[in-house]
């Protein structure tokens, strides 16, 4: 047997999530696959022999990982377009389009990581979007159609939008964190329930800069609050989001330029405000494992947090409910370091908020734990005690 192709499919949701016997056929060739972020379980990965790798592992592969049958690698996204230019280089890549009235290809859904992977691939088979699988996401850039080797049917709908999970506490959170935007901000948010709870509590007018945007961005916009088009790699959501796009008040760019951490430092007033699964007493937050299990990568967490903790006037705010299933989320050492302490300037629970700026360590972790579920303060001062070698803060 030859070499195994490296296959790339474009990533994010609503990306192609082709059978790989479907791309071997094409190809001629075995191949392994490279993914990015996938949202839905692919139908085939429980039965297929193929190698299977992701840098940035979701929903759609959860399981699959924790069952050894894909390789998760913890990649940061600004350094994904590096990697396919590189060591990662893929033979093919694999893209939603939609035709061109000229016989050509336009790019459908996120760009992602997709025009990066299509630059570092010699061929490119596509996956058609048709009315037959439902609505077709929002037209892209041209691709470059002398590559293109194969074209594959869609047979899959839109992925169905997430699930709005609020609660008074994340209620409290998005208060507090809408009350700490500077005006004019530019705005960045991750995915889930604390970022949908900070949008829909804005007031003021912001522009949005961000790795994905979900439907809350079309209530923002209908509010009259958001300045200027937003941008964004990735898109998530109903019909009115899409419509966005289409409309040009969402303008969808790949990641090399929406994770660029020397643009991002030097937008003015750039508040990236994102969530986590442990934020430890220094301020080093986690994304990715929480007992013992691998839920995620650290994606663009790193890339938005270290923009904005450069930006002049801005703020790398991190926002987690003190509490998941009856356990702190603020705990002595995180499982692991998605995003160092040095670019964490405010941690906000519904307990309040912990200013960690210009700030020496030990003060920190006091300011931290004070953000804390009240029942979990006890534990978090006798391990800071336990760390200084003396009593606790507390004791004194």
């Amino acid at each position: 047997m030859g070499r195994r192709l490296l296959v790339a499919y474009a990533d994010g949701p609503d990306g192609p999530l082709p059978d790989p016997r479907v791309i071997e056929s094409i190809v001629g060739a075995p191949v392994e696959l490279l993914l990015g972020w996938v949202v839905r379980r692919p139908a085939w990965i429980a039965d297929t022999a193929v190698p299977v790798s992701t840098l940035m592992l979701g929903a759609g592969l959860r399981r699959a990982a924790a069952d050894g049958r894909v390789r998760a690698v913890p990649t940061r996204l600004s350094a994904i377009p590096g990697l396919l230019a590189g060591r990662l280089r893929p033979d093919v890549a694999v893209v939603g389009a939609t035709p061109t009235v000229s016989g050509g290809w336009r790019l459908a859904g996120s760009p992602g990581w997709a025009l990066s992977a299509m630059r570092a691939a010699g061929s490119i088979i596509v996956e058609r979007w048709t009315e037959r699988s439902g609505p077709v996401p929002a037209p892209g850039p041209e691709l470059p159609a002398a590559r293109v080797i194969g074209v594959i049917e869609r047979a899959e709908p839109l992925d169905a939008p997430p699930g709005a999970r609020s609660s008074p506490e994340h209620a409290a959170i998005g208060r507090t964190v809408a009350s700490l935007l500077p005006d004019r901000a530019t705005l960045q948010w991750g995915p889930g329930a604390v970022g949908a709870a900070v949008v829909d509590q804005i007031d003021r007018p912001v522009a949005v800069w961000s790795g994905l945007v979900t439907d809350e961005l079309v209530g923002l916009a209908r509010r009259g609050l958001l300045v200027g088009p937003a941008t964004a790699a990735y898109f998530w959501g109903g019909l009115p989001l899409h419509d966005l796009v289409r409309r040009g008040d969402l303008r969808t760019e790949e990641m090399t330029i929406t994770h660029d951490m020397t643009r991002l430092s030097a937008m003015e007033r750039f508040v990236a405000v994102n969530t986590a699964l442990q934020v430890g007493l220094d301020g080093a937050a986690n994304v990715e494992a929480v007992g013992g299990r691998t839920v995620s990568g650290p994606g663009g967490h790193p890339d938005f947090a270290a923009g904005a903790s450069r930006s002049p006037g801005g703020l790398s705010i991190v926002a987690l409910p003190a509490t998941s299933a009856g356990r702190s989320n603020i705990v002595a050492v995180p499982e692991a370091v998605s995003t160092p302490r040095s670019d964490v300037d405010l941690v906000v629970t519904e307990h309040g908020v912990a200013d960690l700026r210009g700030v020496p360590a030990g003060e920190r972790a006091e300011r931290i734990v004070a953000v804390a579920a009240p029942e979990a303060r006890d534990d978090l001062w006798s391990a800071l005690g336990r760390a200084r070698g003396a009593p606790s803060p507390r004791s004194r």
